[in-house]
């Protein structure tokens, strides 16, 4: 890998490390693969030279030093990786998280909204294969995470397969460890690292620091399918507590109109939230444009727009913290906070459904 500095190489850039765990830690177990490496033994694994160039600090472990399966992650877990960040903010230039690729884009996109602003990178890695399978790429994730920490393009970023992904786009897809380029952006607008390191691309560059690791467990995802049966739907959402619930649909046609009957129902019973969301990675899911979608929208569900799956869940549960109103959270929810949304997409969506949808 060739290196290049974005910065004055007499100024040492402090990086906090956290050590979340993941395949990235991970090696062969009698019972399977499982968190075994620590932050140091990976890091002495990579290019000498490259951690001369930086001060990397003693890597923070809330969860152990082997870290955890990330398939474990819950939002407490996440709340913590936030407020160690929040705790070391004054004393270092940048963070990187390594973390398991399985939950790897949701903890990320909720570390934007809960360190909405903020002035210093924080890049996220992770890797599809261990230290001891052959080619794998643990070394080579953890130096374009260093490296890209080390600029001043601050925000929060994922760091995979030289690529840099803005976080709140970033979404996984490919789980095979044949595959190691695991992340991508769902504007398909990744950036390659030695472009990453010569130039701005800096997310929230003088915008105020907001602080805020709340985050609502009251939010979940379900996917409507031909066979969802509205009288087990009607039962499932009598016996939750849920806030507010993120529905996967096929397209941009809502769904069936009896299944939204149900949601709409629960959602004015309960002052709950239904955001509806496609399946496909790519794309704007936009209610606006066909008949059944028109009348989900009318009914009250939202439209997630061009947001990943991965920031609909964080955002939702982020707004949810702060116990707005529902008229709040709507207007809030389709304003773009950490780049998770396209402005003139929201534009042009508020001003097709003007008739029937108030955001402002």
């Amino acid at each position: 890998m060739k290196y290049y500095l974005a910065e004055d190489p007499l100024i040492k850039t402090r990086i906090l490390p956290i050590h979340v765990g993941g395949t990235i830690a991970s090696a062969e177990s009698k019972t399977g693969f499982k968190p075994k490496h620590s932050f140091a033994g990976l890091l002495s694994r990579i290019d000498k030279g490259l951690s001369g160039e930086r001060l990397i600090a003693h890597a923070q472990t809330p969860f152990g030093e082997f870290g955890i399966d990330s398939a474990s992650m819950q939002i407490p877990h996440i709340q913590k990786i936030a407020r160690t960040i929040c705790d070391s903010y004054d004393h270092h230039d940048a963070f990187i998280v390594t973390h398991g690729t399985d939950t790897l884009a949701y903890t990320a996109s909720m570390l934007s909204f809960m360190l909405q602003g903020i002035q210093k990178p924080v890049v996220v890695t992770g890797a599809q294969k261990t230290l001891e399978d052959k080619g794998n790429d643990v070394t080579e994730n953890l130096e374009t995470a260093l490296l890209a920490a080390s600029t001043l393009n601050c925000g929060v970023w994922v760091a995979f397969n030289k690529k840099i992904i803005k976080a709140t786009r970033a979404t996984k897809t490919d789980i095979g460890v044949d595959c190691l380029d695991a992340f991508a952006s769902n504007l398909r607008d990744e950036i390659h690292l030695s472009e990453f390191l010569l130039n701005d691309y800096a997310i929230n560059k003088g915008q105020t620091e907001t602080f805020n690791t709340e985050a609502s467990q009251s939010v979940d995802i379900f996917s409507l399918t031909h066979t969802t049966n509205p009288l087990w739907l009607t039962h499932y959402l009598q016996h939750t507590d849920l806030k507010a619930l993120i529905v996967l649909i096929y397209g941009m046609s809502g769904h069936r109109e009896e299944l939204i009957d149900v949601l709409s129902r629960w959602a004015n019973d309960n002052e709950a939230i239904v955001i509806a969301k496609s399946h496909s990675a790519y794309g704007s899911t936009d209610l606006s444009k066909y008949e059944l979608g028109v009348k989900a929208l009318r009914m009250g569900v939202l439209s997630a727009l061009d947001m990943t799956l991965e920031s609909v869940y964080a955002k939702t549960s982020t707004l949810l913290a702060r116990r707005v109103s529902q008229r709040e959270f709507t207007r809030q929810f389709y304003s773009n906070s950490c780049g998770e949304l396209d402005e003139a997409g929201v534009q042009k969506f508020a001003q097709k459904s003007d008739s029937w949808l108030a955001i402002s």
